[in-house]
């Protein structure tokens, strides 16, 4: 399964919701490696918790299914969108 991201960039205009980034926040809660056009800089060399898939096969693979970690993470997504106005 893919995540199926809108690539709104509000998880990455909001750092203060994932601790783990603190070392990326700009100073202001958006990601240093964040473009105009809400894409990442760095996407293909990007921090593993920054890649959906990649954590669950590093971490959740062992507690969920890759099915229900999609959906888990979706919900996370649409909660963001809801606190901060849905993006693009």
């Amino acid at each position: 399964m893919i995540f199926p991201c809108r690539k709104c960039g509000l998880c990455c205009k909001h750092l203060e919701l994932i601790p783990q980034l603190k070392h990326l926040d700009s100073g202001k809660g958006r990601c240093i490696n964040l473009n105009d056009d809400n894409l990442c800089a760095i996407y293909e060399n990007r921090p593993d918790i920054c890649n959906v898939e990649e954590m669950y096969k590093l971490v959740f693979s062992e507690q969920m299914t890759e099915e229900e970690y999609i959906k888990v993470n979706v919900e996370g997504c649409k909660v963001v969108r809801n606190m901060f106005g849905g993006g693009r």
